[in-house]
Order: structure tokens, then C-alpha cells, then sequence
């Protein structure tokens, strides 16, 4: 549940904030740069993120003292950082 909620969040995020940019990407023909842009890149980087933290924090405490991949509240700490990405590669420079 921890990652479908943490999902959700980061989906919500990378519409809201790329949206436009989406849109005028698309309205030139670009379908892959917006989805990638909206689904495909903050879905990506949110498994690569969660991936590291949660095997440096079960190397660090032990097997036995994480849930498993997809239940631990490591997601929220995935996730945070991944809307954090979101929204600064929103306010950077555009492509």
C-alpha cells in the first residue's frame, strides 16, 4: 500500500507541474517527451531512488529489521525525493 500511495503522489506531482510542458510537446508531434516527461521518467527515478535506499538501509540494519520492498515506509523516503526531482526539473531551464 505504501508504494501505490507514494506512486500516486509522485504521478499527481509530475502532472501538475509538467502539464504545460507536456502539452506544448505534444502539440508539435513530441508524444514520446510528453509521456516520458509526465509517467515514464519520475516513475523510473522513483525505482532507481527506492532501490538504492532500501538495499543501503537493509545492508546498514539487517534483514530482519525492513519490510519488504514493497511495504516498507522507505517508499515515502523514495518518493519525497523523487517530487523534489519533479519539481526542480519543472523549474529549470526549459529543453
Amino acid at each position: 500500500m505504501h508504494q501505490i500511495i507514494s506512486l500516486g503522489l509522485i504521478l499527481a506531482t509530475a502532472f501538475l507541474f509538467n502539464a504545460r510542458a507536456a502539452a506544448d510537446m505534444a502539440s508539435v508531434g513530441f508524444w514520446g517527451g510528453a509521456v516520458g516527461q509526465l509517467f515514464f521518467a519520475p516513475v523510473v527515478f522513483f525505482f532507481l531512488v527506492h532501490t538504492v535506499v532500501y538495499f543501503v538501509v537493509r545492508l546498514v540494519r539487517g534483514r530482519d529489521r525492513v519490510r519488504s520492498y514493497t511495504r516498507s515506509r522507505l517508499n515515502y523516503v523514495a518518493a519525497v525525493l523523487t517530487i523534489l526531482g519533479t519539481i526542480g526539473a519543472a523549474a529549470g531551464p526549459p529543453a
